[in-house]
């Protein structure tokens, strides 16, 4: 039983000990409950303090005064708007990096076009090889009629005026052009630029991928073949024929019906010379120069009587194919040395 008391009263006096010690503590934190009281009371005064100072100094500025909860109102709306300008930030680097990347596509979309065009006018060149009188110029994307055709289409309605069109048509080959140059672009739609973006936008890929045509004009003796007579215009058709080394038989009949014999002598016959080797020609005429100057490898003279056709063929060496051409070309002997005679009388 001692044993037992003396233990309990051990555990009472160490009880009575730590309610001791825990009434010292809670007096402690009383005390310093008390202090910080008196110290948040002093700042919210001398803070209330600041807040009077810095209205007045504002209000003498001139600056319109907040209070303390406005303030941290705006505090939070600017962290949120700080959020928001950073999002935005990385969309935009987003935006720059695809626009970046399509300017990247577009300029590879031209390099195919180019390429393209360039093994065209290689082709075309070649008309105007040797010094003939028929050439081919080729520009690329220089189809400006069809370009400005393209563009009233797609902007149909939207009351676009007409030099706004040519203005466009004039500064840029095509609206991959203009997509490079947008903001400048836009100043040729003056006080409403909002039609050029909400058209191109609507009508991105059709635009950025609307190839311009190259133009190609045949010339035909520094001239432009539209602008030359019916019969210039055929002299050329028939330069162009001649001058496609592609063929191995060239057949043309009766040439002379819309040429004339200078044509014939200096286009036509010079060509013929000098393709002969690798061309095989065969013409049907009743023109003199042709078999005479192109030095014609076999002449079939022909005629027709008695329900029946005669054909007499020979080299142009040959007298009887001489004396042929001179009959049936030239209206016969006599008329050939009559023509000789005049023309040395004209002779200056």
């Amino acid at each position: 039983f001692y044993t037992y008391y003396e233990t309990y009263v051990t555990f009472i006096n160490q009880a009575k000990e730590w309610l001791g010690e825990q009434k010292r503590a809670q007096g402690s934190m009383l005390e310093c409950r008390k202090k910080l009281s008196d110290i948040r009371k002093g700042m919210v005064e001398e803070f209330a303090e600041i807040e009077r100072k810095l209205s007045e100094q504002l209000k003498d500025s001139g600056t319109q005064n907040i209070s303390s909860d406005e303030f941290l109102q705006l505090k939070k709306k600017l962290t949120v708007a700080t959020q928001l300008i950073n999002e935005l930030e990385k969309q935009s680097k987003k935006q720059v990096g695809l626009h970046d990347a399509l300017l990247i596509e577009l300029n590879a979309l031209n390099e195919l076009w180019l390429e393209e065009f360039n093994l065209i006018k290689g082709e075309l060149d070649k008309v105007g090889d040797g010094g003939s009188s028929l050439s081919i110029t080729s520009g690329y994307k220089e189809d400006k009629k069809a370009f400005l055709s393209f563009m009233k289409e797609i902007f149909k309605g939207s009351g676009i005026r007409e030099s706004t069109y040519q203005g466009i048509a004039d500064q840029y080959v095509d609206f991959a052009a203009v997509f490079r140059d947008f903001k400048n672009a836009q100043k040729f739609f003056g006080s409403n630029p909002q039609i050029l973006m909400d058209r191109f936008m609507k009508n991105l890929k059709t635009l950025l991928t609307y190839q311009t045509p190259n133009k190609f004009t045949i010339m035909y003796r520094g001239k432009e073949l539209q602008r030359h007579s019916l019969g210039q215009r055929a002299s050329a058709l028939i330069l162009f024929v001649i001058s496609q080394k592609e063929n191995d038989v060239i057949i043309i009949d009766q040439p002379e019906d819309d040429l004339d014999n200078q044509t014939i002598y200096e286009d036509v016959i010079k060509l013929i010379r000098e393709m002969k080797p690798n061309v095989q020609f065969l013409f049907a005429t009743h023109n003199p120069n042709i078999p005479v100057l192109g030095d014609a490898e076999l002449v079939h003279a022909c005629s027709f009587a008695d329900d029946k056709v005669h054909v007499k063929s020979g080299s142009i060496d040959n007298r009887q194919t001489q004396q042929a051409i001179i009959k049936i070309m030239e209206g016969g002997k006599e008329a050939f040395n009559r023509r000789k005679e005049i023309y040395q009388i004209w002779k200056p």
